[in-house]
């Protein structure tokens, strides 16, 4: 029996490999099965997720997408290249801009095979910015595929059969990148003052690679509130940082080198003090308004030591000087309108007495104020107030001493007091020469130096002759006395 079972098996088995060399297959064989691996896929991440009704075994699940940018940091208004990285052809990609506390903006549509790379320009709106692409394309990845295979002639045996092929199927991907945008305008600032602790007013502050330049005020205090920072700008703290050089010059002050300073974008620079050796202080003069400006055709006021040794009055009033004396001898010293105020400076003074005649309506009230720097010393000016009287015209002494200077009003002599001390000697002599002649004194003879009228003359004339006649009737009558005198006495 056992023997019987291993002959019926062994004759079956002939049989099959006899059919089987027989049988040709209709729609697909083993034999037409891809030979090679299936190839690594760049562009996408695998997963075995079916996208029909088979699970394909490399299906993707998205597009693999990439977006750089050259740098991290800019300025607004600067170039910013953006690339975009697909690893895939014919990819349809949207690139966008989420700006600081805004809407997102819409930068470029485009398609792009593996790679492509946008200008963008970096808005005015400083802050993070957010940039984003999304990405579309459609890829050839291997799946399984099923197929219809019948065996036999009469196709008796059919059947489906799974085999590995290539599908086109739509794939989506996004990517982002941050980048920092900083505003380009910056402020720098500071104080100047001198080496007596005093503002310096009237300053002029400029920056080497700008035109830009201010003024300080009455307190020394300056700024450059819109300073714009340039391309040419390094990284600190990943901040945009330019070096820049500010300049100072003063009116009277001592020059000194450009100082350089970095100035960050937005944070600008503050702080950036000057102390300059100042050798002039006009004296009642608005500080702000003492500027190269105010002496036009002077150049000699940009030199250090033209103010080291000089003499200033200041005239402040509805006034003209009309002549400069030194001494009795004129001179010609330098005039300048500054505000409303009149300023004259004697250059390389001599020590001694100046005399300033100044013109004005009477009544007219003005003030003089005058100060002096003799070889780098400084004296503390001086200040008068005067009204002008009488007269049109007043008189001023400036005296300039070593260590000192004084300033007086001269005033005109009054007229009165010198005829009333003329005319008390005059009465005064008379009545001296009266009494001491015992009253016999003619005035006639104290104006001998006078010369009589015609009328005087007569009268002086006839005066002998009653004279006479006088002394001829006293004769007689005393003639006519004598006999009553003997008479009288019994002679």
């Amino acid at each position: 029996m056992k023997l019987s079972l291993l002959i019926l098996t062994a004759i079956l088995v002939s049989a099959l490999f006899v059919i089987g060399s027989t049988i040709t297959p209709y729609y697909a064989v083993a034999s037409d099965l891809p030979q090679k691996e299936a190839p690594a896929i760049t562009n996408a991440t695998l997963t075995n997720k079916a996208t029909n009704t088979s699970n394909g075994p490399f299906q993707p699940s998205y597009l693999s997408m990439s977006l750089t940018t050259d740098k991290a940091v800019y300025l607004a208004g600067e170039t910013v290249n953006i690339t975009v990285n697909t690893g895939s052809i014919n990819t349809h990609i949207r690139l966008m801009a989420q700006l600081p506390n805004g809407p997102q903006q819409p930068i470029q549509d485009f398609t792009a095979n593996y790679s492509h790379t946008v200008s963008w320009t970096a808005p005015a709106t400083s802050g993070q910015i957010r940039l984003t692409c999304d990405g579309e394309a459609l890829t050839e990845v291997w799946d399984y595929c099923t197929r219809w295979v019948c065996i036999g002639p009469d196709d008796i045996d059919c059947h489906w059969e799974n085999y590995i092929c290539l599908r086109t199927i739509s794939v989506t991907g996004n990517a982002y990148n941050d980048i920092r945008v900083f505003n380009r305008t910056a402020s720098v600032s500071g104080r100047i003052i001198d080496t007596n602790q005093k503002p310096v007013a009237g300053a002029s502050v400029s920056i080497l690679s700008t035109s830009q330049s201010t003024t300080s005020d009455n307190n020394g205090n300056y700024n450059f509130s819109s300073y714009q920072l340039g391309n040419n700008y390094g990284l600190v703290n990943q901040v945009p940082t330019v070096t820049d050089t500010v300049s100072v010059e003063a009116v009277a002050c001592e020059p000194q080198p450009g100082r350089s300073i970095q100035i960050q974008a937005e944070r600008g620079a503050s702080e950036v003090n000057f102390t300059l050796k100042r050798s002039f202080y006009p004296a009642d003069l608005d500080l702000s308004e003492f500027t190269f400006a105010a002496f036009p055709g002077w150049p000699a006021a940009k030199e250090y030591a033209t103010w080291q040794n000089i003499a200033g009055i200041t005239i402040d009033g509805a006034v003209q000087s009309i002549k400069f004396q030194y001494g009795i001898r004129e001179i010609s010293p330098l005039f300048f309108n500054i505000g409303n105020k009149n300023l004259c400076l004697i250059t390389m003074p001599e020590f001694g007495h100046y005399f300033l005649d100044i013109q004005g309506a009477p009544g007219t009230q003005y003030k003089v104020a005058a100060a002096a720097t003799l070889s780098g010393t400084y004296l503390e000016p001086i200040i008068v107030n005067a009204t002008i009287v009488s007269s049109s015209s007043q008189r001023l002494k400036f005296t300039l001493e070593p260590d000192q200077i004084q300033l007086q009003v001269i005033k005109p002599f009054p007229v009165l007091l010198i005829i009333i001390p003329i005319v008390v000697v005059i009465l005064g002599g008379l009545v001296a020469a009266y009494f001491l002649t015992g009253g016999k004194m003619r005035w006639g003879k104290a104006f001998a130096g006078k010369k009589s009228s015609p009328i005087t003359e007569i009268t002086k004339a006839k005066e002998p002759v009653k004279e006479k006649a006088a002394a001829k009737s006293t004769a007689k009558r005393l003639t006519r006395r004598k006999p009553n005198r003997k008479k009288g006495t019994g002679r």
